[in-house]
């Protein structure tokens, strides 16, 4: 079935602007909320505000915890909202609160009565004191196995399992010594705003382990053919199996599973290189990186694949954005050439700059696509930038620093939106520097890897 070639229409930057104000005032409630419910509950047995206050540095915790289950880099919402990286980098950050503020707790517990220790002996402790240690056991687990995954040589795969099974461990254990201190939740505010709490972050974890990848094996695509590229890329290009395809922006991202693979952890998410003008056609362009990327050169025409998508934010792309800066090194070149595709297909004439970093000239991916649509856009310029030039080479040289932005940015960038993909600390510098030159932080879209 071929579909209807209209790119996706995505939020504006007002929409995003909001989304954006909604999550912050989701965090903030989250963990304000908890002193607030408990703050005029009181505990039988001479409890005093220091348990009192230790508490809610644990009703916080619980909160913080069942919050990065709802929102985390799994939700399409999220990530065009504020971008894949800084939500995973959120979702990192606030583990690490999380686990502090379990320290926390415990610590002020014990230092307010030191005969609380015997709430540590797992043979003689009631079951509340047993599902807390078993939930601050499993947060430590968490936190050691993401930090020292390699050390453990923990295969990504077998450490998304690991997560996922410790996360519901401790989401149930932490409920469960809610539920025992009962003195909390005697109050009805209480109980029901913990148990929406974890039911909510229960059928987050079902949708997303579960229901959601049901859903992409009702619109499956075929392998419709594989080309290798240069620089060891190979592009991988999909045709929609009667549906209308995947309905994306230039700069989003996709997951690519197998057929085998539905409700196992490997998938695999992938930038789309192919014009938004052709959602029946998405394409992805990879690196032999890993296990899948360095298979996908090898995959049989006709191979079933599952998509979930779009993901992630998209290049900035308003009616006041007068130019486009493009930003990439290396196989950070994707997003990029998904924009210029679709604005050669569309028709769109406003000025747009591509600064390439690649390590030689026989290495830039798409070498002879970007000579084409340079030919075809003839408001776009494209500048390479080789860390191992040839000899006779006469463009720019090293990589992609404040000097070579600086020669090649418009003075003006007011108006104009920047997509900068590359390595983390490409990325990183670059944001910086545009900022620098006079670019709002709203119109630059940054995606770093590795």
């Amino acid at each position: 079935m071929t579909a209807a070639r209209v790119p996706r229409r995505t939020g504006s930057p007002l929409r995003l602007t909001l989304d954006r104000l909604v999550y912050a005032g989701l965090y903030a409630l989250v963990l304000i909320a908890p002193l607030a419910m408990i703050s005029h509950v009181v505990k039988a047995g001479a409890q005093g505000s220091v348990v009192v206050f230790s508490d809610a540095v644990g009703f916080g915790a619980l909160s913080l915890l069942a919050l990065q289950v709802v929102v985390s880099g799994r939700w399409a919402g999220t990530t065009r909202a504020f971008g894949l990286r800084p939500v995973l980098s959120l979702h990192r950050q606030a583990g690490k609160t999380v686990l502090v503020l379990v320290v926390f707790h415990v610590a002020i517990l014990l230092a307010d009565d030191p005969a609380r220790l015997a709430l540590l002996d797992s043979f003689t402790a009631p079951p509340r004191a047993r599902a807390g240690m078993l939930a601050t056991l499993g947060l430590f687990a968490l936190a050691g196995t993401s930090i020292f995954r390699e050390r453990l040589r923990l295969s990504y795969e077998h450490w998304r399992g690991l997560h996922l099974v410790l996360t519901a461990v401790v989401l149930g254990a932490a409920f469960a010594h809610v539920v025992w201190v009962d003195a909390f939740t005697a109050n009805p505010l209480v109980r029901w705003s913990v148990l929406a709490l974890v039911l909510t972050a229960a059928g987050a974890l079902f949708w997303t382990r579960f229901a959601h990848p049901y859903a992409a094996t009702q619109r499956p695509y075929r392998v419709r053919s594989v080309r290798r590229e240069r620089g060891n890329a190979v592009t991988l290009e999909l045709e929609a199996e009667d549906h209308h395809g995947l309905h994306f922006a230039p700069g989003q991202f996709a997951r690519l599973r197998a057929p085998g693979s539905i409700y196992g952890m490997a998938e695999h998410p992938f930038s789309l290189s192919s014009s938004a003008h052709d959602p029946d056609r998405p394409a992805f362009t990879v690196k032999a990186l890993g296990d899948f990327s360095s298979a996908v050169a090898h995959l049989p025409l006709g191979t079933q694949v599952f998509v979930d998508g779009p993901h992630g934010e998209h290049a900035h792309d308003g009616p006041r954005v007068r130019g486009r800066l493009l930003v990439a090194a290396g196989i950070g070149i994707t997003p990029a050439l998904s924009v210029l595709r679709t604005a050669a297909e569309g028709g769109d004439h406003r000025p747009v700059v591509l600064i390439y970093g690649s390590r030689r000239w026989e290495d830039i991916t798409f070498r002879e696509e970007l000579d084409d649509l340079r030919r075809r856009m003839s408001a776009l310029t494209v500048v390479h930038v080789l860390s191992q030039p040839p000899a006779a080479w006469g463009g720019e040289r090293g990589r992609i620093r404040e000097d070579v932005l600086g020669r090649h940015t418009p003075r003006h960038l007011d108006r104009w939106s920047a997509l900068v993909c590359g390595p983390a600390a490409m990325v990183e510098q670059t944001t910086e520097t545009l900022r620098a030159l006079g670019m709002r932080r709203g119109a630059i879209q940054a995606e770093g890897f590795g």
